[in-house]
């Protein structure tokens, strides 16, 4: 028996949110604007139509970053580096910083408050110094 949003007995609906091929429901919140990425391999969430997938970096980013981001090989497959925990498929927001290592939003903002202003990886400056 196939696995399905619906149940075949009852009719009841496993979730407001299904992926056919993740095998995944969500009835949280469709809001969220769930959708499979057939090259990540995952179900993501914010609207197919506002992110692109970037083979060299092996996953989805922001449509605004499409003609601006700087490609790391697989960045995305990698722990955060203040963290340590897995980017690809974590729940947290996350950011590419212009050099293009990715961190989670939060650990930006939390070195930020400590005055770091470089990638952890490469050591690049994260924002424009000029003007202090």
């Amino acid at each position: 028996m196939a696995v399905q949003q619906y149940c075949i007995n009852c009719g009841v609906c496993m979730g407001k949110y299904f992926c056919n091929k993740c095998k995944f429901y969500d009835d949280d919140d469709i809001s969220k604007n769930q959708y499979h990425c057939d090259a990540c391999g995952i179900c993501r969430s914010g609207g197919k139509d506002n992110f692109f997938h970037c083979s060299t970096c092996g996953c989805c980013y922001s449509i605004q970053m499409k003609d601006a981001h700087c490609c790391v090989e697989r960045a995305m497959h990698r722990n955060c580096p203040i963290c340590f925990e897995f980017l690809f498929d974590t729940a947290k927001d996350m950011t590419v910083l212009p050099c293009g290592h990715t961190i989670h939003l939060d650990c930006l903002k939390e070195m930020e408050q400590h005055f770091r202003f470089s990638c952890p990886v490469c050591s690049k400056s994260v924002c424009d110094l000029s003007n202090l």
